[in-house]
């Protein structure tokens, strides 16, 4: 579903060290009216210098209508897959407490589950376990926009095959976290929103931050909406079916205060901390974190994004920069948007995308046709083309069809993502998140 974190292809320019200084407001505020007048986003953003909120900004509005809400830093947006961080912050709670364990086996809890016996709480959290995504991989796109207890969800994974033997391989699964969130409950006898409430809002003080709402239910919501010929009202997924995979309701600012508190060990151990943060192999995911590249940085944080609605919360240790975007209506690259508040709040000069239409010539791609690998994750790209549109597959990915932005950029817009190629240094970069991958190209 679209509350995965559709990360697949990144990005990167020349690598250099990036110097710290104070952040630029001014160009952040003229990012965002350009933005504003444009009616390309609504939504709320902040940004955040070493745990500390530095800037906020809030454009169009939470409703629409004869009663029009402006949206404000405290209005409270869907974070889809955001989710999944609290979620397995509490996880990680459980097993400081002793109720549980990384080794856990899935069959304690869910016997019917296929793989039950090898699956582990380690493989649920690191998308490792190969079962199902109950979301995401549905033929009927409407199914989740509509109300199914918990016993028909939990009977849709244990029903479907398994894409891959426990521990094997990597791959972004709802199904997982669902998982981890009934467990949660299991173990301690409270409601996942109890949970939320008193393991971490009431914990470190946050105001806006609330779970378990069927739709629409508070007045401070910001509604979905797409942009047609105007912002058009859509019908979201049904967010009691997403139960600790993406139904929290936040603001920026809650977002930005749980990830400083989340990284100054004020929700967790030491070592269940260093647990959650560590990638292996390269992979895109921790134990509930997502791989964050940006230049010669490497963050970390997560995405997430509804049928209506899109979030971003990233933080990098290293400049002290975390940032957090959420969106109720969406007609511009969230890429993009990820990419210049990073770039503006690391001094880097800010590309804007162009959005006018450019043609190749068919023989004009040959150069880009090829395998490229990267050193930075275990995936293997493939180029190829059909007629004068460049085509992309990634290992055991479907291939995906570019739209020409220049003589050496692409864009899939639907996923965010943009390609430019280097062929001099036989090189692909990649953007997608405001992360930065660099791929090179095989040669036979």
């Amino acid at each position: 579903m679209k509350i995965t974190a559709s990360l697949l292809l990144l990005t990167i320019l020349t690598v250099f060290k990036l110097t710290a200084q104070e952040v630029n407001i001014a160009k952040l505020d003229s990012f965002f009216n350009a933005l504003n007048t444009d009616s390309e986003v609504m939504g709320s953003f902040a940004v955040a210098k070493h745990g500390k909120i530095i800037y906020q900004r809030s454009l169009g509005a939470s409703l629409l209508g004869p009663d029009t809400v402006k949206a404000t830093s405290t209005t409270q947006y869907r974070i889809g897959s955001v989710t999944k961080v609290f979620t397995a912050t509490m996880i990680f709670q459980l097993i400081d407490e002793g109720k549980l364990s990384l080794d856990t086996k899935l069959s304690k809890y869910f016997p019917q589950m296929p793989n039950a016996e090898t699956i582990t709480v380690l493989d649920l959290l690191s998308h490792t376990s190969g079962l199902m995504n109950y979301v995401g991989d549905e033929v009927d796109k409407t199914w989740i926009t509509n109300p199914h207890a918990k016993a028909e969800l939990l009977d849709t994974i244990a029903k479907r095959d398994v894409w891959f033997e426990p521990g094997t391989k990597q791959q972004y699964c709802n199904s997982g976290y669902l998982l981890l969130s009934y467990i949660l409950e299991e173990i301690t006898g409270k409601t996942y929103s109890k949970l939320l409430e008193v393991r971490i809002a009431n914990k470190i003080g946050l105001k806006n931050t609330v779970a378990g709402l069927a739709n629409n239910s508070r007045k401070g919501e910001a509604r979905p909406y797409s942009m047609l010929d105007k912002w058009t009202s859509i019908k979201d997924i049904y967010f009691p079916n997403v139960i600790g995979v993406g139904d929290i309701l936040s603001t920026p600012a809650d977002l930005l205060k749980f990830m400083s508190a989340l990284t100054s060990g004020k929700l967790m151990s030491q070592e269940s901390y260093a647990q959650m943060t560590a990638f292996k192999d390269q992979n895109l995911f921790a134990a509930g974190l997502l791989r964050v590249p940006f230049y010669d940085q490497i963050g970390f944080g997560h995405t997430g994004g509804t049928y209506g609605s899109h979030s971003v919360l990233y933080s990098f240790k290293e400049s002290g920069f975390s940032i957090a975007s959420c969106i109720n209506g969406l007609n511009y690259p969230i890429n993009d948007i990820s990419i210049a508040l990073l770039s503006i709040c690391n001094g880097q000069q800010l590309q804007n995308p162009t959005s006018k239409p450019f043609f190749l010539k068919s023989e004009e791609l040959d150069p880009y046709l090829g395998v490229y690998t990267s050193k930075t994750i275990p995936l293997n790209i493939t180029i190829t083309k059909e007629d004068s549109t460049l085509v992309c597959q990634a290992t055991g990915q479907p291939p995906l069809k570019f739209e020409t932005l220049s003589k050496t950029k692409f864009k899939f817009d639907v996923a965010g993502i943009v390609l430019e190629f280097n062929e001099a240094k036989q090189e692909m970069i990649l953007y997608q998140g405001g992360m930065t991958i660099l791929f090179n190209k095989k040669l036979n």
